[in-house]
């Protein structure tokens, strides 16, 4: 199943909606689809209050609200990554394809007429890890160094700033205090349960399902904040962009499986197969839930997959290009890099 927030334009403004995707295509369409924005979205909510009433219930609306809530995150803060009642509004809207909302409200929408937002709008701790050993040892290797002892003992990440979350075709804009802006090819992990202190052979059902996730980096600013030890800063912290929408556990299999592919103003950058994960992120789960709680909608960032960054490849990309990441079985995640604002903002006293 495909979760997705999107965005509906109305009489008094723009409002999110929590939404079930459908593609026509099957698993070999997913990538065309999701770029070409072909397929609908069953809004959640209005289509629970619809199915209510459809079965004689006279309070529909009122108890779509409590079971259906228009948001993703409320809606698994009450039914975590139990997909019952998704399965039931979803069975039903398909067999009752012509039905309206309670309010005469439009119960599937047209891809091509909604905006796709950050699957989660409201994320309270965004944590990068590095799982790929390939990555690291490219990456690494090209700076000279080794890969730490201690990354073989256990899973390490970074905290991210969640309030610059972007979506799918959501414009990001280059840093003005960067000459080196860089992409990252990744996969992230979107908690769906609220769990502290949990055993391995559990943790994957804390898991609410994948989604791409571009880490978009300042490089320069970034390796003078490594040479630090304080890890990234104003090197990370401007764009993280998730999307296009969250593929559940069920239907996507195996996260290091996924063809995965870098296109840049249509061209393809590189290609990828993640494979074998050193820290699978029901380790990563797991090993950071120890004393202490995750919450639902808590973002677990794979690290960049094998050949995913222009640093790795030596490929850099510029203002004005289009940055597509795409991943079979989940689609593509857009963005647009802007020109940076101008001069750079006088931050520092004056001797």
């Amino acid at each position: 199943m495909k979760l997705a927030t999107f965005q509906v334009q109305t009489p008094v403004g723009p409002f999110d909606r929590f939404g079930i995707v459908l593609l026509a295509g099957g698993a070999a369409a997913v990538i065309s689809q999701s770029r070409s924005g072909q397929g609908r979205v069953v809004d959640v909510n209005s289509a629970c209050a619809a199915m209510l009433a459809d079965r004689g219930h006279l309070t529909a609306e009122a108890r779509a609200r409590a079971l259906a809530p228009p948001n993703l995150r409320s809606f698994v803060e009450i039914h975590e990554t139990d997909q019952g009642l998704l399965q039931e509004i979803l069975d039903w809207a398909v067999k009752h394809p012509d039905a309206k909302g309670t309010r005469g409200e439009q119960l599937f929408f047209e891809l091509s007429d909604v905006t796709l937002r950050p699957p989660v709008t409201r994320v309270d701790i965004i944590r990068d890890f590095a799982a790929f050993e390939d990555h690291l040892q490219n990456t690494f290797g090209k700076m000279g160094i080794a890969i730490p002892e201690e990354w073989y003992e256990a899973p390490m990440a970074f905290k991210a700033n969640p309030t610059m979350l972007y979506g799918h075709d959501d414009p990001v804009r280059w840093p003005a205090y960067t000459e080196k802006m860089d992409y990252e090819l990744e996969i992230a992990a979107i908690i769906g349960r609220e769990v502290q202190d949990i055993e391995l052979d559990e943790a994957e059902s804390a898991i609410l399902g994948y989604t791409l996730l571009n880490d978009f980096s300042a490089r320069d600013t970034q390796r003078g904040e490594m040479r630090n030890n304080t890890g990234p800063f104003k090197g990370k912290d401007f764009a993280w962009v998730l999307g296009p929408w969250i593929v559940t556990p069920d239907e996507l299999g195996d996260p290091s499986n996924l063809a995965m592919q870098v296109v840049v103003n249509d061209e393809v950058w590189a290609s990828s197969s993640p494979g074998a994960m050193k820290w699978s992120f029901p380790e990563m789960v797991a090993y950071t839930a120890q004393d202490e709680r995750l919450n639902i909608g808590d973002v677990f960032g794979s690290g960049t997959v094998n050949q995913g960054c222009g640093f790795e490849i030596d490929r850099w990309i510029k203002e004005g290009d289009i940055v597509e990441l795409e991943a079979e079985k989940i689609g593509v995640l857009r963005n647009k890099v802007l020109p940076r604002r101008g001069e750079k903002l006088a931050w520092q006293r004056q001797s």
